[in-house]
């Protein structure tokens, strides 16, 4: 097993795969504007309406329909989230040469594939954290994965069909059959992913969260919640 450190963790251009998820919600964003549009456009055309009456219509049927396509892109994504984590692949795909890169990510290093962690997120480390606790903590989480990973005859995944913006394959990730993300939730290192990043620090952040949960002593001002125990 190798350890990457997090300082290698480059973050390499989405493949097309994202973008056309990212493709599709944009085009549902537009249907549900066209379809705004029309439905104010036509019954203000068949009123007797003065033009200004006609334009103020047409702005409140723009300003109506973005808010809508907007809520709908927002649920649209966190359910093609969960449809992506409810159906993973069911053949489990052995990972020949782990290597970790940090809490929620690791690399396939005879393939090159790096793989995210479908159900968790994990605090980031090194320059890619907002606040040194939340590196310390990223790098606890770490080196956690590299002792299960350490520890285990055998490395697999179970891939979904999505990839992140940073070009890495969503996985859900085991060790020796026990799924590694479940793993880090319950020791601490980890909090579920709900399909959409979330902040760290401050009172109501991941931080205090995990905090909340007592499966370790810690202790941060900041972000209020923690207690040492």
């Amino acid at each position: 097993m190798t350890v990457v450190p997090p300082s290698r963790h480059t973050r390499k251009r989405a493949p097309l795969l994202f973008w056309r998820e990212r493709w599709m919600l944009a085009f549902v964003f537009a249907a549900v504007l066209l379809v705004g549009l029309i439905a104010t456009y036509e019954p203000v055309l068949s009123a007797r309406t003065t033009p200004a009456e006609i334009v103020e219509a047409i702005l409140w049927g723009v300003l109506t329909a973005a808010l809508v396509s907007l809520a709908l892109e927002r649920v649209g994504r966190r359910l093609w989230h969960a449809l992506a984590n409810r159906f993973p692949e069911k053949l489990h795909l052995v990972v020949m040469r782990p290597c970790v890169i940090d809490g929620d990510t690791i690399l396939d290093a005879a393939s090159g594939v790096r793989y995210r962690v479908a159900n968790i997120d994990a605090p980031e480390t090194g320059d890619d954290a907002r606040c040194a606790n939340e590196a310390q903590r990223g790098e606890l989480a770490r080196l956690a994965v590299v002792a299960m990973v350490n520890r285990a005859k055998a490395v697999t995944v179970r891939r979904t069909w999505r990839w992140d913006q940073y070009g890495r394959r969503i996985a859900f990730v085991y060790a020796d059959g026990a799924d590694l993300g479940e793993a880090l939730v319950a020791k601490g290192f980890a909090r579920p992913w709900r399909g959409k990043r979330e902040r760290w620090c401050g009172p109501h952040g991941g931080l205090a969260q995990i905090g909340q949960t007592r499966a370790m002593p810690i202790s941060c001002k900041a972000c209020g919640a923690w207690s040492k125990y």
